[in-house]
């Protein structure tokens, strides 16, 4: 829809890398302003941050040569062609590497990336719909929006953006101020996460109209994702319970 957001003779910024760079820096800067809560050290932090931006590079990327098929779209452009599952799969492992090493609270920090990682994936989608991926199917709702040669699509970048600035008002709103007055267990506000975004997820998946990669008895790659985060996170509040 608008995929340039300025051109000076032959230089061109996306719209879309200046909307997923805000992501990341709101994201970020909320965590920043949070960490002495988490517990963590200056250096700590960065050192996290930059440990969980490359897990969620190159899950991002293996994920989506998967879903495609195409071990060769691996590398072929680091501007695009990511699977968020796999981002966030490859984050959480980084983020326990990270914690191995430097010896904080797992749980601890990662209630507080249940409210960044919403909040800056709801921006980061914006940047989808201005480039025209991750398109909706078509629709005679008055909502609809032009993309992919169809004069009306569900805008779904924005039900999912919408669901994502939803789901951090929640986690920070009922879930984090829970585990920090002891009511949950630490942890407690990341499940919470988890399990809100794999329902919207899963519910905004049957809209979409864009190359899911195939589908297996009618569900795409990230509903059957959706649910395996669902199972996880219902499984693991279950054994914190006991």
């Amino acid at each position: 829809m608008f995929p340039t957001l300025l051109r000076l003779g032959s230089f061109e910024l996306s719209t879309y890398g200046v909307l997923v760079a805000a992501a990341y820096l709101v994201g970020i800067s909320w965590l920043h302003s949070r960490r002495k809560e988490m517990g963590l050290s200056e250096d700590v932090f960065w050192d996290l941050i930059y440990w969980l931006f490359g897990g969620a590079l190159l899950g991002g990327k293996i994920a989506f040569a998967v879903v495609e098929r195409d071990v060769s779209r691996l590398w072929s452009d680091l501007r695009y062609g990511f699977v968020f599952y796999g981002g966030l799969l490859g984050s959480l492992l980084a983020g326990w590497i990270v914690q191995h090493r430097k010896g904080f609270s797992y749980a601890r920090v990662a209630d507080y990336f249940g409210v960044a990682l919403p909040l800056g994936h709801a921006i980061g989608r914006l940047g989808c719909l201005a480039a025209g991926c991750c398109y909706g199917r078509h629709t005679d709702a008055p909502w609809g929006v032009a993309l992919a040669g169809d004069p009306s699509r569900h805008p779904t970048q924005l039900y999912e953006s919408a669901a994502c600035f939803a789901v951090a008002a929640i986690v920070f709103g009922v879930g984090l101020p829970r585990v920090q007055d002891g009511r949950w267990r630490r942890g407690s506000a990341f499940l919470l996460y988890a399990a809100l975004y794999g329902v919207a997820r899963f519910v905004v998946e049957a809209f979409r109209g864009d190359d899911r990669g195939g589908l297996w008895l009618g569900l795409s790659f990230s509903q059957w994702a959706s649910l395996a985060v669902l199972a996880a996170a219902f499984a693991a509040s279950l054994r914190r319970r006991q």
